[in-house]
């Protein structure tokens, strides 16, 4: 009996470290995903956009680190509780995850560096047109990724199914 009691203690230690990792990881992830639009509607000139594009790229492994954190503990947390593999809520949420990977793995990163190619090619210190539409799909794909984060955190924290 009392080495059942040890066990169960061990894996109430093991969920309660697994959950503060998740929940560092989700602060890390989200929290640089939410300030990508905020950092890049400050930019009005070619200049003010390249140090946004450059800060941008310098803190894209901020979502990566974290995203890839979420995904381990949350996948934890499934083995620790097969059940939650059956629960609607979660497997939801390990899809909107492989969404936001897509975005910002791949999606967002080349836009940077299509925006940063076309700032390169640009005199002067006004923005151009080709710019701005690549500016707009970018900030179009952060929207995305911000509701799915939202959808997620919302998912997780109420399970409504």
């Amino acid at each position: 009996m009392e080495k059942t009691g040890h066990s169960q203690i061990r894996g109430h230690n093991m969920y309660i470290y697994l959950l503060f990792i998740h929940i560092i990881a989700a602060v890390t992830a989200i929290g640089a995903i939410i300030c990508y639009p905020l950092i890049m509607s400050s930019a009005r000139a070619v200049g003010q956009a390249k140090f946004a594009l450059a800060l941008l790229q310098k803190t894209a492994i901020l979502p990566k680190f974290g995203g890839i954190l979420l995904l381990l503990t949350g996948l934890a947390f499934g083995f620790l509780q097969t059940d939650l593999f059956r629960e609607l809520w979660y497997v939801i949420s390990i899809a909107i995850f492989f969404v936001i990977l897509v975005i910002l793995a791949g999606l967002h990163p080349a836009g940077i560096k299509q925006q940063l190619a076309l700032l390169q090619q640009t005199q002067g210190d006004d923005l151009p047109d080709a710019y701005r539409l690549s500016r707009k799909r970018s900030a179009w794909l952060e929207g995305i990724a911000n509701l799915a984060a939202f959808i997620s955190i919302l998912l997780m924290v109420f399970k409504p199914f």
